[in-house]
């Protein structure tokens, strides 16, 4: 396993490009990825599997940008909670931790997961990038599908409202 400070670098790296490669930057922290058909209002989890060895499982029938957001917000329970996850957590549509799931972990509370949500937002949109592109595009959706998230996500991120 790497060094903490090498992970925090590796995520600086990887949020240089957009979209950012969450397959390349799973791989590099050493977390598996994988996609299976979850309970419908589970949108992923993470799970230890050994001492420092962690998978996270996204919904395969979940969109594309959402899975990308649930990968992004597990990372950040990797980087920022890892010492609670315990055998693993599962996370709902509303991402807060659910008894629904495989695991049902109560160390994952609402300040864990708005932790988590932040984080996920930041490494998919960083604030910079979001304010450069903005000025160019000026376009809700074109910046959603420029960064590989929801319009939804981007809107939040603007702080702009959501037209669905």
């Amino acid at each position: 396993m790497k060094k903490l400070s090498d992970q925090w670098e590796l995520i600086n790296e990887a949020r240089r490009l957009v979209p950012v490669d969450l397959h390349h930057l799973a791989s590099n922290l050493g977390v598996r990825l994988r996609a299976a058909f979850l309970h419908p209002k589970i949108s992923g989890m993470i799970e230890r599997l050994g001492e420092n060895e962690f998978t996270i499982t996204v919904n395969h029938s979940d969109a594309h940008t959402r899975q990308r957001f649930t990968i992004a917000h597990e990372l950040g329970h990797y980087m920022l909670h890892r010492h609670l996850i315990g055998d693993g957590l599962d996370d709902d549509r509303a991402y807060r931790s659910t008894q629904v799931g495989k695991y049902h972990n109560t160390s994952i509370g609402p300040s864990e997961e708005t932790e988590a949500n932040r984080f996920a937002a930041n490494l998919l949109m960083p604030q910079s990038l979001v304010d450069a592109e903005w000025q160019a595009r000026n376009d809700v959706s074109d910046m959603a599908d420029y960064f590989g998230v929801s319009a939804h996500a981007m809107s939040i991120r603007l702080g702009v409202p959501y037209d669905s």
